[in-house]
């Protein structure tokens, strides 16, 4: 099954652990795997080595471990940008035409997706479970909704006759939901409190006084 990133935590989350999710992630992944690819999308001024790397994983476990690691680190070190880099696991060498890879993260977070058995995704939620991330970190790609691009700005109509729609995942859309609710709260509270306010009348001018 292909699962998604969950964009909620990984992109609009701005203090979320992202190296932490990534790591957590390979390393889980990685003793499902034999191959692996990566490559820096956005290399470090500084750095002057190589931005590819490609090849066959240790068979050993802890080497394997330790192997990704290292792997994973080097393109965080080597990276100006956290989010932007070609990363491939798989059972298979890598890539892969028209084949998600069990670890896929192939450009932005935005194009992150797993390729996992359901089996394997219930290991990988316990290890997020143990590390206090998210087990919903992803899900399942058939969820994610498309809707008419939302808003009331000559910008938003624009998009709408154009045929555009903006992707939801399940917790962007539930967090949209209850941002809409507690909006349509508040003007009700307005409302209340403005029908409660007793107008106010024309102000009493001095009484002119009469000459002697």
């Amino acid at each position: 099954m292909i699962y998604a990133a969950e964009l909620f935590y990984l992109q609009d989350q701005r203090d979320f652990p992202f190296q932490k999710a990534v790591l957590v992630t390979v390393k889980t992944i990685s003793q499902w795997c034999t191959h692996y690819q990566a490559e820096l999308l956005a290399s470090a001024k500084k750095y002057q080595g190589p931005i590819k790397k490609q090849g066959g994983l240790p068979s050993e476990p802890a080497e394997r471990a330790s192997f990704v690691e290292d792997l994973v680190q080097w393109v965080f070190v080597n990276s100006q940008i956290d989010e932007l880099f070609n990363l491939l696991l798989d059972n298979r060498p890598v890539p892969q035409k028209d084949r998600v890879a069990k670890f896929d993260h192939h450009d932005d977070t935005y194009c992150w997706f797993l390729n996992l058995s359901k089996d394997e995704f219930a290991n990988l939620q316990d290890a997020w479970h143990k590390i206090d991330l998210p087990e919903n970190l992803f899900y399942p790609e058939n969820e994610t909704l498309c809707l008419a691009y939302p808003g009331n700005s000559l910008k938003a109509k624009l998009l709408r006759a154009l045929g555009v729609q903006k992707h939801y995942t399940p917790m962007q859309l539930q967090a949209e939901f209850t941002q809409t609710q507690e909006k349509q709260a508040n003007l009700r509270l307005l409302r209340t409190c403005m029908l409660r306010v007793h107008p106010v009348g024309r102000l009493a001018l001095p009484a002119r006084r009469s000459g002697p």
